[in-house]
Formats: structure tokens, sequence, C-alpha cells
């Protein structure tokens, strides 16, 4: 009687292996990313203007290079019949960037007022959703939606005044998030077993 054949272990399960036993290596730098991203995080949190402020000089620097990339683009197909929309689109980024920078304050309020119709428009939808459909586990959706609702009408009450804090709150709390994320893979990559 011959010996069952074994077979050995397949090639994406050796790679994933190899994988794991190579970020396992690196798992500080993991957990000093998370713990810059948390203290940067609750900073934001802090002073969160100094997040808003960021995040709107961040949009104009986008849409300038966009603008720019797109305006040089338009030259390289001079023949294109779109050349001179490419043209019109690549300036109306950078002019639209350059508005931006010299007025950060009024494009925050219009991005904070954009995130409250979005948060209402999100939680009311969600809400309906949940009511209508009671799916399984519709509770937690509708608690999502009633949230959003208020956390959007909160924001909209205080608008303008919330300009200054809610865009930096969302980031620095995305940035917090982001970091603990990063410290706990590192934790769980500290416990993986040394590959062999």
């Amino acid at each position: 009687m011959s010996d069952p054949i074994v077979p050995g272990p397949s090639p994406l399960h050796t790679m994933i292996r190899n994988e794991l036993s190579e970020i396992r290596a690196n798992w500080v730098g993991f957990f000093v990313l998370g713990v810059v991203l948390i203290v940067l995080g609750s900073l934001l949190i802090g002073v969160p203007w100094v997040g808003t402020l960021a995040a709107v000089w961040m949009l104009s620097v986008l849409l300038i290079l966009s603008g720019i990339t797109q305006f040089v683009a338009a030259f390289w197909v001079r023949r294109w019949s779109g050349f001179f929309l490419a043209l019109l689109s690549g300036v109306l980024y950078a002019v639209v960037g350059v508005l931006i920078v010299d007025h950060p304050t009024e494009t925050a309020e219009f991005l904070t007022l954009i995130i409250a119709a979005f948060l209402v428009v999100g939680g009311v939808f969600r809400i309906t959703v949940a009511l209508t459909l009671r799916f399984e586990a519709w509770g937690w959706t509708l608690a999502g939606g009633v949230l959003a609702t208020l956390l959007g009408l909160l924001i909209w009450r205080q608008w303008p005044g919330a300009s200054l804090w809610v865009i930096g709150l969302f980031v620095g709390l995305e940035v917090l998030f982001t970091g603990w994320t990063w410290v706990m893979l590192a934790m769980l990559l500290r416990r993986l077993p040394k590959a062999n």
C-alpha cells in the first residue's frame, strides 16, 4: 500500500506567509507611525482651526497643480478637438485654486455648509431606508441616520461660526483613528509567531 501524498503549502499560502514575515519585522515602524498620527490627530482636535486652514490650503494647492497639469497637457494634443475644453478646464481649476488661497475663510464656510447638507441628506436617507425596509440590524442604520442628521443640523445652526472648527475636527478625528489603526496593526504583528 502506497503512502498518501501530503500536498505542500500552496503558492498563495507561501506568499502570504512571506508578506506577514516581512511586515512583522517592521512592526516598530508601524507603531511609531501610529503614535505620531495619534499625537497629530489630538493636536488637530484640540486646535481645529489649524486643521481647517490646512485642509483648505491643501485643496487650493491640489486645484492649482491640477489646473497647471491640464493646461500643459492641452498643448501636447493641440490638434485634438477637445483642446480648448482642456485648456479652459486647466485655467478654471487654477483660478479656483487661487481664489481659495485668497479667501480661505469663505471657502471653509462654503465647505462646512456642504458637509452639513451631506450629513442631513445622508442621515434622512438612512432613517428612511431603515424604517421602510426593516432589514436585519436596521436599528444601527436608524441610529446612524439620526446621529448624522442631528450632527448636520447642529453644524448648520452654528454656521458660519462652525466653519472654523468642523473641518479641522473631522480631519483630526480621521488622523486620530488612522493612528490607532496603525498602533493596533503593530501590536497584532508583534504577536505573530516568527516564520520558520
